[in-house]
């Protein structure tokens, strides 16, 4: 039995309808708006039904793809990322220094991804494979570890190792900004036509063993012990300088006021040796003086009396003495008298 036209229409709708909506699940599927947020770089490509995926372009975010055709995009980050390498001595990653000894320390590096070559970094250092078909920002972040570990990390320590094996385990932290400036210029220099970029590098403070710390502290107490018992005995030296010192000068002072008062008593006897000598001169002058004169009076008297002279001389005598015996007698013509006696009394013959 023949059905019905409108029979026919009414079983048609039903199938009219599931097409539709299964095209326009399929059609949900397959468009979509892809989103790159801002700090990451996406890798855009096609993925046919049939056949090979094929690359589309780069999107830096903040942008999108716009309602597409079966697009997909692997994210990156393009934003610098920071990581520390710890080199210590406990787990063997010491560095040895110039003089043989374990330096340990941190180093920073801060890297990042070109933007102009993400593309590079998908398709030839394994970003694309990282991604896995998938598109979210956690695993942007997995992509960039994997690049750190695969082609920058080694590099990175190798440079560190490198510069800090030239300076002695006790030198090194004196010199840490000159290291880290060598180690990001080895490193770029490494890196140089990859799609990275060496930001900053900063190499920490570095410290050698525990038993080496020690010794130092130990030989730098012993050296300060030494350098306060020399200053001790430098004062003590200056002390006894100073005492010495003043002593000399006391001595020298006291010398110079005895040489004075031996120059002064000198001079004062040489005064009155000078006064003496004088005064016995003038003196012995006039005695010789008096001598004379007394020798001219008696030449004179002696020319004047004569005879009589030494009788006046004794007559003389007499009257200095403190009692004076007159003889008694007669003179020439029988009278009393002194001259009678010592013959005074008569003139000399001439």
């Amino acid at each position: 039995m023949n059905k019905s036209p409108k029979t026919a229409f009414s079983l048609l709708i039903p199938a009219v309808i599931f097409v539709a909506v299964g095209a326009a699940i399929f059609a949900f599927q397959n468009f979509s708006n892809k989103r790159v947020l801002s700090g990451f770089a996406g890798y855009v490509y096609s993925k046919p039904i049939f056949g090979q995926n094929r690359f589309e372009g780069i999107l830096i975010g903040p942008s999108s793809t716009g309602w597409a055709w079966r697009k997909e995009v692997s994210k990156v980050s393009i934003t610098p990322d920071t990581t520390v390498e710890e080199f210590d001595a406990r787990n063997g990653g010491a560095i040895l220094g110039k003089d043989k000894l374990p330096i340990s320390c941190k180093a920073s590096l801060v890297y990042r991804l070109d933007p102009s070559r993400v593309k590079e970094f998908m398709e030839d250092y394994g970003g694309i494979a990282q991604s896995s078909g998938r598109n979210d920002d956690e695993v942007a972040d997995e992509i960039m570890l994997f690049a750190y570990k695969n082609f920058i990390q080694q590099p990175f320590r190798t440079a560190v190792r490198a510069e800090l094996s030239q300076y002695n385990a006790l030198d090194a932290s004196g010199s840490l900004q000159k290291i880290s400036d060598n180690v990001y210029t080895q490193l770029s220099k490494r890196l140089d036509g990859t799609p990275f970029i060496v930001d900053s590098v900063a190499v920490g403070e570095t410290n050698p063993p525990q038993a080496i710390i020690e010794s130092v502290v130990r030989k730098v107490q012993t050296t300060q012990e030494n350098e306060r018992k020399e200053t001790e005995l430098q004062i003590a030296r200056k002390d006894i300088a100073i005492q010495r010192a003043r002593g000399e000068a006391e001595g020298a002072m006291k010398m110079e006021i005895a040489r004075q008062e031996v120059n002064a008593n000198l001079a004062r006897g040489e005064a009155e040796a000078k006064v003496i000598v004088m005064r016995g001169k003038a003196q012995a002058e006039a005695a010789l003086e008096a001598a004379r004169a007394e020798a001219e009076g008696l030449a004179l008297k002696e020319k004047a009396m004569g005879p009589n002279m030494l009788r006046a001389k004794a007559f003389e005598n007499m009257l200095n003495n403190a009692k004076v015996y007159l003889p008694s007698g007669k003179d020439a013509e029988g009278n009393m008298s002194v001259l009678g006696i010592l013959n005074l009394d008569k003139e000399p013959a001439k």
